[in-house]
């Protein structure tokens, strides 16, 4: 953490009378959203740690929009003065820079495997949904290819079948603690129901658990209000 962080620690207990550790700054951040989209990642991320922001909504589908990440997509972070762009990279750095070890381990082992399986998500999972939407549903349909459906289908078939093995009997799917890699795993995973996939019963289950988290409903819903109020 940079030494132009002013940093303010309080102890707050949870729901399980352990002592956790909040960071607030006096720095300005804002995340830049778009309600049900992949920035759901960053602003849940940051609703975990208990951050101070401010959401903006972006119209993805308006040529005006205005992003400050170079590739002009939500989500994007601006936290003072440094622009990331990028679901995954956004939801490491404030968990590496505000989360004292929670979410992204600090331990390098145990942080491979965080990594591990978001790389997995990312490529092996992601990869193939966003094929099956951009030719079903997201391009014009004179740009549609039809024909990219079914492999793409069969890609995310075989590769969700090692995370279904991976999850079964487990809470969270790394190192026995919610982190980075159970936001997208969610994310992925209700993603794939939406699209008609039929899902194991502890996969499911996991996604269920994962969407009681009061983070989560706080993070929509400050995407939500972001959106209303630029209407």
């Amino acid at each position: 953490m940079t030494t132009s962080l002013r940093q303010c620690y309080a102890l707050k207990a949870n729901h399980h009378d352990v002592f956790q550790l909040f960071i607030h700054t006096e720095n300005k951040m804002d995340i830049y959203t778009y309600p049900k989209s992949r920035s759901i990642r960053a602003t849940w991320m940051a609703e975990e740690l208990g951050l101070d922001y401010q959401c903006h909504f972006t119209d993805v589908m308006s040529a005006e929009k205005q992003v400050p990440g170079k590739n002009q997509k939500v989500p994007a972070l601006s936290d003072s003065g440094l622009v990331i762009f990028e679901s995954s990279a956004i939801c490491i750095y404030l968990a590496q820079t505000y989360g004292n070890g929670r979410f992204y381990p600090q331990d390098p082992k145990k942080q491979a495997i965080v990594n591990q399986w978001l790389a997995y998500i990312i490529s092996e999972l992601e990869g193939p949904l966003w094929i099956i939407l951009r030719h079903a549903v997201v391009l014009p349909e004179a740009m549609r290819q039809p024909g990219a459906i079914e492999p793409a289908k069969a890609d995310f078939l075989r590769a969700i079948k090692v995370i279904e093995q991976e999850i079964s009997g487990k809470t969270w799917l790394c190192n026995d603690d919610f982190s980075v890699a159970d936001i997208f795993l969610f994310h992925i995973s209700r993603w794939a129901m939406m699209l008609g996939f039929v899902l194991s019963e502890d996969l499911v289950h996991y996604t269920g658990e994962l969407e009681k988290r009061p983070a989560l409903q706080r993070a929509r819903q400050r995407e939500q209000q972001a959106a209303e109020n630029a209407r």
